[in-house]
């Protein structure tokens, strides 16, 4: 668990703090995150930073959103994640995914956000999910969004609430396999 935990943190600068930006934050991205995570369509569209598409290869689609609303999505996102998760949560995680490609945008045009825009894109996704359980009768679908939102606020945390970068999973599930067989190990030894 020591191991596990030692993974996790490692390579975050100030842990659980975001860290300035060196430069002025993008006005137009941070008023399109807003927009997204407050579920306007219409200003998100709108607002949709200046080669934005051109820069990321996509315009956001709208689709159904969760509750009777409408919302922005990556017609290319999906759950990126090491293990599989339902297709249900798909379009959260679409939504979460153009959150992102907004924040590294904005790093790209040199007006990179705080970490308070990547806090509300995560409680977004948590939001969301929430919703897709709601309609979804199986305790499974609650405990996997739990996990799923738990992982990602941990990510979030790890990096220092910057711009999310991609990471290959293989030292966290290198982590995870090790800390099951001495769990395991542990276990058989106490019988």
């Amino acid at each position: 668990m020591a191991g596990a935990a030692a993974v996790l943190c490692a390579g975050a600068a100030a842990p659980g703090t975001a860290t300035a930006p060196s430069r002025v934050p993008d006005a137009q991205t941070a008023a399109t995150v807003r927009a997204l995570t407050g579920g306007d369509v219409e200003a998100g569209l709108a607002g949709l930073p200046v080669g934005f598409e051109d820069a990321m290869g996509y315009r956001p689609i709208v689709e159904a959103g969760f509750g009777d609303g409408r919302t922005l999505a990556d017609p290319l996102g999906d759950c990126s994640s090491p293990v599989p998760l339902p297709a249900s949560f798909e379009p959260a995680c679409r939504v979460h995914d153009l959150g992102y490609d907004l924040l590294r945008h904005a790093r790209d045009i040199g007006g990179e956000l705080d970490g308070a825009a990547r806090r509300e894109l995560d409680d977004q996704l948590a939001r969301n999910l929430s919703a897709v359980c709601a309609t979804d009768p199986s305790p499974v679908c609650g405990v996997t969004a739990d996990v799923a939102v738990a992982a990602v606020r941990i990510n979030s945390w790890r990096q220092g609430y910057r711009i999310p970068v991609a990471e290959s999973p293989v030292p966290y599930l290198a982590v995870a396999a090790g800390a099951t067989a001495l769990g395991a190990t542990v276990r058989r030894a106490r019988s």
